[in-house]
């Protein structure tokens, strides 16, 4: 979901930038008339771009295969706020995140498309078909997971078309096979997540107020999911450093292999490289938070 600057074709940089602005625009109408119904929408929306963002940008490495990736945050995000202003939100994400070099501003169409539009929309999809038959933790779990692999398998896709277009079904499979095994995993954790996430907004407006009962067998079982998840990912990054690998990110990697000869020599690459990705993330997310916080709705009203 972050392909970089100079990878996809022209026309396909075009293209899919054609497709993703027509969603934006449909998404900033839907979000500016739910702002007028309901002014506590937009702080709605402010936060859960922030949480898009941060879980999208989050290098997590993986158990065995020797790199990381990302979790996706866009079907959780379109299940509270609805999957038009996720594709807003996600646009907004993606934007920031290449200048820390996730992604590339020229492939902003291409990457908010599969984390954006097909995340979104392909998890709340399962979640409104689940919901009445299971229960809403199991079925924004399975949002979560299946958006999750969809938007990688999207990502395959994209690059299949640009750089294979005599072959896009053979190389579609063989970029998924790149993708899939280290997303996997993260893919079950997101269900763990997004599941205890949305029961737990769920009850919060019947129980505001702690009862002082504990926890529950749910809330136990779900914290001891994520725990049993994240040491595995972390036993898991641990043994990868110390056979040699470099755990660098799937994204990266699948792009090296599908087109070598190319270069990105985009804005994020060198502000990392000037400032390292410490400073280079604060700077990018001092300047995001007063953009979208500060100015956004002064913009928004003029």
């Amino acid at each position: 979901m972050h392909i970089s600057d100079g990878i996809l074709e022209p026309q396909w940089v075009l293209f899919w930038f054609a497709i993703s602005a027509l969603f934006i625009a449909l998404g900033l109408r839907i979000i500016n008339k739910r702002i007028r119904e309901d002014p506590s929408y937009l702080p709605r929306i402010s936060l859960i771009g922030a949480v898009v963002f941060v879980i999208s940008v989050w290098h997590i490495p993986v158990p065995v295969t020797g790199s990381s990736s990302h979790p996706v945050g866009t079907p959780l995000a379109a299940i509270i706020i609805g999957p038009f202003a996720t594709v807003v939100i996600s646009a907004i994400a993606l934007f920031f995140q290449a200048f820390v070099a996730h992604g590339g501003l020229t492939a902003m169409g291409a990457n908010t498309f599969s984390m954006g539009i097909v995340g979104a929309f392909s998890g709340y999809l399962v979640y409104r078909l689940l919901k009445n038959i299971s229960s809403p933790w199991f079925s924004a779990g399975m949002a979560a997971f299946i958006g999750s692999i969809l938007t990688y398998l999207t990502t395959a896709l994209q690059l299949a078309l640009s750089l294979n277009p005599g072959n896009v079904m053979y190389y579609w499979k063989l970029y998924s096979i790149g993708f899939i095994p280290t997303q996997l995993p993260l893919a079950v954790a997101e269900f763990a997540f997004t599941g205890y996430a949305i029961r737990y907004i769920s009850q919060t407006n019947a129980e505001v107020i702690d009862t002082g009962r504990g926890f529950d067998r749910f809330t136990k079982t779900a914290l001891c999911m994520m725990f049993l998840i994240a040491g595995v990912i972390a036993a898991g990054a641990y043994m990868g450093y110390m056979s040699g690998g470099n755990m660098s990110g799937t994204d990266g990697t699948v792009e090296a292999s599908a087109a070598p000869e190319a270069v990105s020599d985009a804005i994020g690459v060198r502000l990392m490289a000037r400032f390292g990705e410490p400073l280079g993330f604060a700077l990018v997310g001092i300047t995001g938070g007063l953009v979208t916080g500060y100015f956004w709705n002064a913009w928004r009203k003029s």
